[in-house]
């Protein structure tokens, strides 16, 4: 992409406007009086927000770190899940009287 050049005031006065053009992956060059000070460009992520989420998921799960579900949770799964037989919350404080 080209890089564009601002002056300060017209910087200060679309401000929103010139970042959406940063995070399209523009480099900006910020002028005062016709002299370049500074130079905005991305900070390494670009693009759309759920295009990073992909792919960080897909690192992720490359590395072994996710595993991701390959559909969604059906009732009858869930009617499945293991049942406790005792009070999960009286185990809980019987462990804590007895100081372990």
């Amino acid at each position: 992409m080209a890089t564009k050049s601002v002056n300060i005031a017209e910087l200060k006065n679309r401000l929103s406007h010139y970042l959406r053009s940063v995070r399209r992956g523009e480099t900006l060059l910020v002028k005062d009086r016709d002299a370049v000070i500074a130079r905005i460009e991305p900070a390494g992520r670009t693009g759309d927000l759920a295009d990073d989420e992909e792919a960080r998921l897909a690192d992720l799960e490359a590395r072994g770190i996710v595993r991701r579900g390959k559909g969604k949770i059906t009732k009858a799964l869930l009617e499945n899940r293991p049942r406790m037989a005792g009070d999960i919350v009286a185990a809980v404080l019987a462990e804590r009287e007895e100081g372990r």
